[in-house]
């Protein structure tokens, strides 16, 4: 695992299961889905899938889904601190129907998932609290496959040039709702990668896959959680 990825993963687990709870954070759970892609350069997911995705036609992201637990520990009135340890998918589709057979063809990773998010209340006043939130994230790699149907033969296979780990960015906008035990939160955020997350496939050569020059494969993801969590017995306001 690259330093930047296991510093920022290493940091987030200890938050979030030894220090956090020792000072009495706010923990909660959320889930909701996502939709998912990986970004290449024009005409560069070859060295990544193999040549047989350049028949595919690139046309929707891939649906998937996202969740885990979460602490929020408040930094003064507008500003908190917000560690998170989700389980997520992501990956891409490339499903083309064809002339005589539709074709099958997704990749999907599994990932564990730690964001450290910063967030800002953006009013103090109204009984909705609305909110701007980002920060970085590392993900573990917990499996990778790829899904090919052809004529009705379903075929699975692993893909071991998907990188074990993922580092990048989250941004986003949520809003807090008081309930008399707890709070809901609903939040949309968005997720985009800022280091290669595959290796080019084994035996790769540039003039044979006639891909782009500099390296580029990078994960993209939108997600709407809604989250739960108790309230604090003393909370500021």
């Amino acid at each position: 695992m690259p330093m930047s990825s296991r510093s920022i993963f290493s940091v987030g687990m200890y938050l979030l299961f030894f220090y956090l709870p020792s000072l009495g954070a706010q923990a909660g759970l959320k889930a909701g889905p996502s939709v998912s892609d990986i970004g290449f350069r024009e005409n560069g997911q070859t060295p990544y899938l193999g040549y047989e995705a350049g028949m595919m036609v690139h046309r929707v992201p891939m649906p998937a889904f996202q969740a885990g637990i979460f602490y929020t520990l408040g930094l003064g009135k507008r500003f908190a601190f917000q560690p998170e340890l989700l389980f997520i998918t992501q990956g891409l589709d490339y499903s083309t129907a064809f002339l005589y057979d539709d074709v099958t063809y997704k990749v999907k990773i599994h990932y564990c998932h730690v964001p450290l998010l910063l967030k800002y209340r953006v009013s103090l006043k109204r009984k909705w609290r609305p909110f701007l939130f980002g920060g970085p994230y590392a993900s573990k790699k917990l499996k990778a496959i790829r899904i090919i149907k052809i004529e009705g033969q379903k075929e699975k296979a692993m893909m071991p040039n998907v990188k074990n780990t993922d580092l990048g960015l989250i941004a986003g906008f949520a809003a807090e709702f008081e309930l008399p035990a707890g709070e809901v939160t609903v939040g949309l955020r968005t997720s985009y990668s800022l280091v290669n997350m595959m290796d080019r496939v084994e035996g790769y050569i540039r003039d044979y896959y006639e891909g782009p020059e500099n390296p580029y494969a990078r994960n993209i993801n939108i997600a709407l959680l809604v989250g739960y969590r108790l309230k604090a017995t003393k909370e500021k306001k």
